[in-house]
């Protein structure tokens, strides 16, 4: 557990608010749900890698610890093409996906197809329009990882995720690798416009902690490989939020995939945490009874 006398004199909700506030000025356009449908073929080839990489080392992470069971029942906020929905869906009760985006949902039904996987649902609405209430206590694990950055309420959020479970809530959160491509493309086509900040950890650690949660930590390690024609695209999209998309910047885009992996796929390694809490260890913490 991280000392709370390094961490007390952060307002860790302002700075998570200060993140989207900056990305948002920055943005020519909000998200849309059709970006992700946008996106849905190239982020499933990603998630897909080495079979469900990402979504199998984070379920190895919480099954090590006993936070998910034969017996589970979990839901996901924002579920993409499947990520945790197939790996999860193989060894739990039931999975719950609550994803919107018509181009995700496709995937999920497509994966799930192939993987030979049946013991799921989807809710196709926003988490945040989803009534918690409705959902009260039913689920032994509620999870997501990638959407966490889109709320700016964090702590709302999150407290929603804790309603509707009777058991553990996670979020994985990305951590930073020192790559550089990420940084050089925007610098080559944004210029001095300072790059958007995504923080998910450490930050997600610190506002659980000083909200009262005891949050536990794992690492872990991953790859992700693609074809250079999705990794156009899926930075077409991303591009697109921030600038418009004029033929200069896709040759940019083309050049800077090009000298990185050539005509082969792209491959990258990524880490992220899998940081998970027992929200009844809070309550009781507060009835002082723990």
């Amino acid at each position: 557990m991280m000392d709370s006398s390094l961490i007390s004199g952060i307002d860790w909700v302002r700075f998570w608010e200060d993140s989207y506030d900056a990305r948002s000025r920055i943005m020519r356009r909000d998200y849309e749900i059709d970006d992700w449908s946008d996106r849905a073929e190239d982020y499933s080839e990603s998630r897909r890698t080495n079979q469900y990489e990402f979504g199998e080392s984070v379920y190895a992470a919480l099954d090590l610890h006993g936070v998910v069971s034969p017996h589970s029942r979990v839901l996901e906020v924002g579920s993409g093409p499947g990520t945790f929905v197939i790996p999860f869906a193989r060894r739990v009760d039931h999975m719950t996906a609550v994803e919107p985006a018509e181009g995700m949902i496709r995937m999920i039904h497509r994966n799930a197809a192939e993987a030979e996987v049946k013991n799921y649902s989807i809710i196709p609405k926003i988490w945040q329009d989803v009534n918690s209430t409705e959902f009260r206590g039913q689920y032994d694990l509620t999870i997501t990882s990638t959407v966490i950055w889109m709320f700016r309420d964090i702590m709302a959020q999150i407290c929603r995720m804790e309603e509707v479970t009777r058991g553990y809530c996670c979020v994985v959160g990305g951590v930073s690798t020192g790559q550089t491509f990420e940084a050089e493309l925007w610098q080559k086509i944004m210029g001095n416009i300072p790059s958007p900040q995504y923080p998910e950890y450490p930050l997600i650690y610190n506002l659980l902690y000083m909200h009262g949660r005891v949050p536990q930590v794992r690492i872990i390690d991953y790859t992700s490989k693609r074809t250079p024609e999705n990794m156009f695209r899926m930075y077409r999209v991303f591009y697109s939020i921030y600038t418009e998309i004029t033929p200069e910047v896709e040759e940019t885009i083309r050049e800077a995939l090009y000298r990185d992996s050539g005509e082969g796929p792209c491959v990258r390694k990524y880490r992220s945490a899998v940081v998970w809490w027992d929200p009844a260890v809070r309550r009781r913490e507060l009835k002082g009874i723990a």
